[in-house]
């Protein structure tokens, strides 16, 4: 994902211990997106010594008994002092000050986001229970972790804890004796959009390695997150229609570049808003909203671009 100009690699993407790993955590209240009422900090555990809740929590929130030195890492949401509302994602800029680097970011509604940088020294103050510890980030071994959201839902409620987990590792880095032969194959999921929504765009991807002899560990990487770079263009086509062009472009590349999310089985996600249509800069050579659009797909596969034959999908 991109957060203001820089790039950063999911939790679910196979990070490794010197990249900038994006903890990203989306709230949702009876099947929508929403932002809850207060974000007091998120803290980082080794999973190994905390199997069960119980080892950390005290009626589900952080204990207060626990010692400092287990924490790997806190961030809050306004650097320091912890204050609310998070920070907005313009405010990224990695290597200034601890305000800059231990932030809560939001991205979206419901969408929040920590960067826990291995490229360089980070510090968090670690502020809950009334202390105020800076905490050096030591998440700097290939382990499992877990990321403790210490979040207060809604107004009046009262503030509980919610745990996820990630993995760092070194195994992205790997030596083969020959070039890595990649087979890449994409299927469009939407075929039809109803106009008027919003809706994801998801576009699958089946990577074949076709080397016989490399070892089945270095194929299991390429089949997690090996797509990096990816961009959309979106036209709406005009069949049979001589007054109007035969394709109008919707989406760019370009304007979809830092828009678009990578799962970890190398889905790409992109969200699209149909409401924006009839308000298009082009929308006088659309023909009209209804019809047959074309979806293309380019991106970086180990040392290829690779560019999608057409993708098509409806707008009824």
């Amino acid at each position: 994902m991109q957060l203001n100009g820089n790039s950063l690699v999911d939790r679910n993407n196979r990070p490794t211990v010197l990249q900038k790993v994006a903890l990203r955590a989306f709230f949702i209240n009876d099947g929508e997106y929403v932002d809850p009422y207060d974000i007091s900090a998120v803290t980082v555990f080794d999973k190994s010594a905390n199997f069960t809740p119980s080892t950390i929590l005290d009626d589900n929130l952080i204990s207060s008994r626990i010692s400092s030195g287990i924490i790997r890492m806190n961030f809050a949401p306004s650097g320091e002092d912890g204050g609310f509302p998070a920070q907005d994602p313009s405010g990224y800029n990695p290597g200034t000050d601890i305000a800059s680097t231990s932030g809560v970011y939001r991205v979206a509604k419901g969408e929040y986001v920590v960067v826990l940088d291995g490229t360089q020294d980070i510090s968090g103050v670690y502020n809950l229970h009334g202390s105020s510890v800076v905490v050096e980030n030591s998440a700097s071994a290939v382990r499992d972790y877990i990321d403790v959201w210490t979040v207060m839902l809604a107004e009046g409620s009262t503030y509980q804890s919610l745990i996820n987990d990630f993995h760092l590792y070194d195994d992205t880095f790997f030596v083969t004796t020959q070039p890595v032969i990649l087979t890449a194959s994409n299927k469009l999921i939407n075929k039809h959009i109803v106009l008027g929504s919003k809706e994801d765009i998801k576009v699958t991807t089946d990577i074949t390695i076709n080397n016989r002899d490399l070892d089945s560990s270095v194929k299991n990487i390429f089949k997690e997150s090996a797509i990096i770079n990816p961009q959309m263009l979106i036209e709406k086509l005009n069949e049979g229609t001589p007054t109007l062009p035969a394709h109008v472009t919707v989406s760019g590349y370009a304007d979809t570049s830092s828009l678009i999310d990578i799962t970890s089985d190398n889905t790409m996600v992109f969200n699209f808003d149909t409401t924006t249509l009839a308000t298009h800069a082009n929308v006088a050579d659309f023909g009209g909203l209804i019809g047959q659009y074309r979806l293309t797909v380019k991106y970086n596969l180990l040392n290829e671009l690779i560019v999608t034959p057409p993708l098509y999908f409806t707008i009824s």
